[in-house]
């Protein structure tokens, strides 16, 4: 573009530096001193799809991430959960072992064998004792007998107390 000339100079002339109106400058100036005018163009509108599509993909790359750190999550749990199982089988066999061997320990005939090795004979008749009630209380009282259920106990220790010392008299 070709640089516009002024049409007065504010510095020589003061009184000249108020601008004039548009057409009123149109007017004044020369028709040489005149700027062609631009040529005016439909500027094409501008395409948000490029924007919108990085957008999408962003959010379709944090998804896939999300997924990817998810399904992780599930693995790791998933071998916790293994772990898991198995230190439960290895338990549950062991406690089988354990009730064999207990049942094999209680049993009838190795306890007559056991009895017989300790020199042990069978009785031919049982008796029934009776056992006082003093006796009872004080085998509760050293031995600390509770209850099956404590819930059901409703007897408060300090009471117990009371009670065994009422039977066994003021024998410590």
């Amino acid at each position: 573009m070709a640089a516009v000339t002024p049409l007065f100079d504010p510095l020589l002339d003061p009184l000249l530096a108020v601008p004039l109106p548009r057409e009123a400058a149109r007017r004044a100036a020369p028709v040489a001193l005149r700027a062609p005018r631009p040529k005016l163009l439909v500027v094409p509108r501008r395409r948000r799809t490029a924007g919108i599509m990085a957008l999408g993909c962003i959010l379709m790359f944090t998804m896939l991430l999300g997924t990817v750190a998810l399904q992780t999550r599930i693995a790791q749990n998933q071998l916790a959960l293994d772990k898991t199982d198995r230190a439960v089988k290895v338990a549950r066999e062991r406690y089988d072992l354990l009730r064999r061997a207990r049942a094999e320990l209680r049993s009838p005939n190795r306890l007559a064998v056991e009895a017989d090795r300790l020199g042990m004979v069978p009785t031919e008749k049982g008796e029934f004792m009776t056992i006082s009630p003093a006796t009872v209380a004080h085998l509760m009282a050293t031995s600390g007998w509770l209850a099956n259920n404590p819930a059901e106990n409703s007897v408060s220790s300090l009471e117990q107390f009371g009670q065994v010392k009422a039977v066994a008299g003021g024998a410590p």
